[in-house]
């Protein structure tokens, strides 16, 4: 698909449409880690004692976390914004695999490599389920369900600072001007992490920065964010799975 908005070499949007997408990214975020500072300790979500309300209110803040973003998008491009998704077709369910396969083994080998270097980090929100957690499985596939809005979020957070640095970069006249948005996306993907791997700058950036390239490199190939966010979501799950099953 080549349109002006998701093609990675052709997207042209003003300064103003810019400033309100990443605009709305930061406030989106801002909402996401708002509640972590402090709220009553009956609307945290906790895996050993989980509530209903407690599992609405975490909905409704990844949904805000979400809605934010893509409110952002639409009123800085109208009716373009929809152009981010589309149905998959059969070769992009192929891209889908094919880039899950290679980013579950990137991430292995950088995570490796960084705990080596910089020790090792906790870093995964299924660390207190365990397969004797009673109703393992119920909250289970509800954690997923709240984890497929958050990190299709979370691809929209890292998507559109691709887009607008590779513009500027273009722009700019800049040389390799997607090298330049992807470090842009691969360094803000990789600190907004940091409060799930214990604030070690070293192991986020090198833990995650290269898994972030292969989810970049599936939105540019397809020009479909549909894309980027199954391979993303397929990954999170299987690491949640590995996890929680080698806790029986």
């Amino acid at each position: 698909m080549n349109n002006s908005f998701t093609n990675i070499n052709s997207t042209k949007l003003t300064f103003k449409q810019w400033l309100i997408i990443l605009g709305s990214n930061l406030l989106a975020y801002c909402c996401l880690m708002m509640p972590g500072i402090q709220i009553p300790d009956f609307l945290i979500f906790d895996e050993n004692h989980p509530t209903f309300v407690s599992g609405i209110f975490q909905i409704l803040i990844v949904a805000l976390f979400l809605g934010i973003q893509i409110l952002g998008v639409q009123l800085a491009t109208g009716n373009r914004w929809h152009r981010l998704f589309h149905g998959i077709k059969l070769k992009e369910w192929l891209w889908v695999l094919a880039f899950f396969i290679l980013a579950y083994i990137i991430s292995v080998l950088s995570g490796m490599i960084a705990q080596k270097l910089f020790g090792s980090v906790s870093g995964n929100a299924a660390a207190g389920l365990t397969m004797k957690t009673p109703h393992v499985r119920l909250i289970f596939l509800y954690q997923r369900f709240s984890s497929a809005i958050q990190i299709l979020g979370e691809e929209f957070l890292a998507i559109m600072p691709l887009l607008a640095v590779t513009q500027l970069a273009t722009s700019a006249k800049l040389p390799h001007p997607l090298l330049w948005g992807n470090i842009a996306s691969t360094l803000i993907f990789a600190l907004l992490h940091l409060s799930t791997y214990d604030y070690n700058l070293g192991y986020v950036i090198l833990g995650l920065a290269f898994t972030r390239l292969v989810l970049n490199w599936a939105f540019t190939k397809t020009h479909n964010i549909w894309v980027s966010f199954l391979v993303h979501f397929l990954f999170d799950t299987l690491s949640f799975l590995i996890l929680l099953l080698a806790t029986k």
